[in-house]
């Protein structure tokens, strides 16, 4: 049962009173600061209550303050005859009260021209007002509101119907109003100077509709052309003002007056204001630029929507919080058009700070982007003291214009990334690929021994075949270990991909064909899928005819599409700052820990370690796996070292130096048992058994040189004929239907089966259980 709850209370010498209904529920500290705040017209954002009483009749002689929800129980619990002790209010942080409190000033209601039996039964907050001195008879009080309505809003609010938030609707009558009363000057927040710059008149405008937002008030555009530029409050008596004048020649406007204080009062923020008030992408994206600085990552529509009703009482739209989204990433990054329209200048300042740089870019018969290619100076040079792997593949590009990105990367002897070539291409098509990689023979020279790994896209693999015709190819194992999988059957699938990885990278010829008898015997779908679709020369490490040394998947490149994987929403010049900005640092960092190393460490890292790990066992294997190599030795008693390196080659039966191209354990045993003879007239160091590509100062020789980053676009130094190519964007491409959350199955990988749905018609059932029961069925 609802109970009615009479509460007195003193606020700067005035007393008030409230009636509150609890309707079965107890009065928190909350909802009784919430009233009192509506009482006195105060923002309870901006002030904090200090709510304390005297129990007298208890015989406490000291002051007892509230503080929390069963401060507020023991209050309301006290007293008799449904009267509580006086309670007494000090505003901690308020702001200034009106100087004649025998008004009230309250924010969105209004209780003038209500009866005070009415607001009785209604539970209103407002009831009586009365004098603290004398016992007077209780007066009606008297709401204070504004005495010009915004411009925005008019004259219509004034006969609108209002629902009052505790359920009686009613119409509001005009307001008593007393000129010239609780006006006092106020900020306008905004936090603009004399002579402050703007870009744009826009951007100043954004700047205004931010703060007139937030501190509820509005302006009127009185002058707007190409020299001046001036706001003036919405009511004509305020003072408040910003006049701006245009730069000449530019397009930046800079703030000449400025008055910041207002001499009208402020607007209520009612919800008729609010529904009238409308957001933009404009304030969104500067709401998030303030709240994010700098930030590529917002938050989700949703929640951005929640943010701006918060921060400035405003409902937007999904549509617009998704929009002032995507155009604060634009302010932060560029347009995707102007990225299209600089992006010969920018190629030219490219070339212009890396000397050797290589660039191409195709435009179709409509002056339309179509492919671009880029070859940094720093990294053409270094390849050349690398291992002749490359690995290849593409990306899809999430800026609403399609295309992918194209990586053409390697591997450094430290196992780093070393990215040689980057492309941009409308599609993964035979044509794409084609112009592709004749621009990369333009950088990479066709040799028999480049090798490139990549997955198995067929325009890919066409590509490759029409252009390098010496070069060897070879698939990425992981990839075709899930297509392998999809065509197991009855079985565990992840085991039968583990099972076909581990086959792929057996060593000896002898072992993959043991290996892969078993694996046909448990899997033969699998097997004949193999079979059916590649050759073993192409993914089993043994029967490979070119070298790749330790790569055999393409997870370098797929460890790139994760890095960039923000920059691929960007447009397209501030994706190819991110990548070179990247590149750079790896390159600094990598010649920072390749000049570090001392002078005794001849090898790279990566084998250093690897050999020092080792070293222990192959003590323990110089006695007794290697009679057969010291005896041919000691015949044949030649000390050269390509003559000692060939024995050691035909001696490891492991063909783990073979592949690999540093020792393996027995090697390193065979090397142990050299230098431990005597007789020997020549030395030999353990880095001249390895590859020249593993040596330390091969290492350094690639990342010699220093990638510069293009500079900002105030210091580009452009030729006038560079000025004159003009490149347009591509059309964006709609997306129809819901956003596809998983990726196209790859060439002979299988389609996940779709679910069962329950809807489906079953087959007709017997019906005789229910003539003769389960029995007889």
């Amino acid at each position: 049962m609802s109970e009615n709850v009479n509460i007195y209370f003193k606020c700067k010498g005035r007393m008030y009173t409230l009636m509150m209904k609890t309707s079965g529920e107890n009065i928190t500290l909350s909802m009784l600061v919430g009233r009192i705040c509506t009482k006195l017209g105060l923002d309870e954002s901006k002030v904090k209550l200090q709510l304390r009483y005297n129990a007298v009749l208890l015989g406490s002689t000291e002051e007892i303050y509230i503080c929390d929800d069963e401060d507020v129980g023991v209050y309301i619990s006290s007293g008799e005859n449904n009267r509580r002790y006086v309670l007494y209010v000090e505003v901690i942080t308020p702001p200034e009260l009106p100087q004649q409190l025998s008004r009230v000033e309250v924010i969105n209601k209004s209780s003038a021209g209500k009866n005070y039996e009415d607001e009785m039964r209604d539970n209103a907050a407002i009831v009586l007002c009365e004098c603290e001195e004398q016992g007077t008879e209780p007066k009606e009080a008297i709401v204070e509101v504004d005495d010009t309505q915004d411009a925005e809003i008019g004259s219509q609010d004034e006969s609108m119907d209002i629902h009052d938030d505790r359920g009686d609707e009613y119409v509001e009558p005009p307001p008593v109003v007393e000129a010239g009363q609780f006006k006092k000057e106020w900020e306008d927040g905004i936090g603009l100077n004399l002579f402050q710059e703007f870009p744009s008149r826009a951007a100043l405008q954004e700047v205004v509709d931010k703060g007139a937002f937030a501190n509820s008030f509005g302006y009127v555009i009185k002058k707007s052309d190409k020299e001046r530029y001036l706001l003036t409050c919405a009511k004509e008596s305020c003072a408040w003002r910003i006049r701006a004048s245009n730069i000449q020649n530019t397009s930046i406007y800079s703030i000449r007056k400025y008055n910041k204080m207002h001499t009208c009062t402020r607007i209520s923020k009612s919800k008729t204001r609010m529904r009238k008030r409308k957001g933009t992408p404009e304030l969104v994206a500067a709401l998030l630029h303030d709240t994010f600085p700098g930030q590529m990552e917002t938050p989700v529509p949703k929640v951005i929507m929640e943010l701006v009703q918060t921060k400035l009482g405003v409902k937007i739209s999904y549509s617009t919080a998704l929009r002032g989204k995507r155009q604060a990433i634009c302010d932060l990054k560029g347009s995707a058009e102007d990225s299209y329209k600089d992006i010969n200048c920018y190629l030219y300042m490219l070339k212009k700070v890396n000397e050797g740089t290589i660039t191409y870019l195709k435009l179709d018969e409509e002056d339309k982007f179509q492919y671009l290619f880029i070859a940094l100076g720093a990294s053409i040079e270094g390849f050349q003291v690398m291992r002749k792997v490359i690995i290849v593949d593409a990306t899809h590009l999430k800026n609403g214009y399609g295309g992918v990105l194209v990586f053409a990367s390697a591997q450094d002897p430290n196992r780093h990334h070393y990215i040689i070539a980057i492309g941009v291409l409308d599609g993964e098509n035979d044509a794409s690929w084609g112009w592709f990689f004749e621009k990369l023979l333009t950088v990479v020279p066709d040799t028999p021994e480049l090798v490139f790994m990549s997955d198995r896209n067929s325009s890919l693999i066409k590509g490759i075949r029409n252009v390098y015709f010496a070069a060897h190819h070879g698939y990425c194992i992981w990839h075709l270990s899930q297509n392998v999988k999809g065509h197991a059957t009855n079985v565990n699938r992840d085991v039968v991909a583990w099972r076909f990885m581990e086959l792929s990278r057996v060593y000896t010829m002898a072992e993959f064909e043991r290996e892969y008898r078993i694996f046909k015997l448990r899997y033969p779908s699998a097997a004949n899928y193999l079979e059916d679709t590649t050759v073993k020369e192409k993914w089993a490490r043994c029967c490979f005819r070119g070298q790749r040394y330790n790569l055999d998947t393409s997870n370098c490149v797929e460890s790139l599409n994760s890095v960039f994987l923000n920059a691929r929403k960007y447009s397209l010049i501030p994706m190819l700052d991110a990548i070179m900005s990247k590149n750079s640092v790896w390159f600094n960092e990598h010649r920072k820990e390749a000049a570090s190393g001392s002078n005794e460490n001849k090898l790279v890292p990566l084998v250093e370690n690897y050999l020092h790990d080792l070293w222990v066992e192959a003590e323990k294997l110089k006695v007794t796996e290697l009679n057969t190599f010291q005896l041919e030795y000691n015949v044949r008693g030649s000390e050269g070292k390509e003559y000692f390196v060939n024995l050691l080659l035909k001696t490891c039966s492991c063909k783990v130096f073979d592949i690999q191209k540093y020792p393996c354990v027995h090697a390193l045993a065979g090397f142990i048992a050299f230098e431990s003879d005597t007789t020997r007239t020549r030395s030999m160091e353990i880095h001249e058994l390895v590859s020249k590509y593993y040596w330390a100062e091969m290492w350094a020789l690639a990342y010699y040189r220093t990638i510069y980053l293009v500079p900002d676009k105030s210091q580009w130094d452009i030729p006038d004929e560079i000025k004159a190519l003009k490149v347009l964007p591509l059309p964006r491409k709609k997306k129809k239907g819901r956003t596809k959350v998983l990726r196209l199955p790859s060439t002979g990988e299988r389609r996940p089966k779709r679910q069962r749905t329950q809807n489906k018609r079953r087959p007709r059932q017997s019906l005789q259980w229910l003539l003769f029961g389960n029995h007889s069925i």
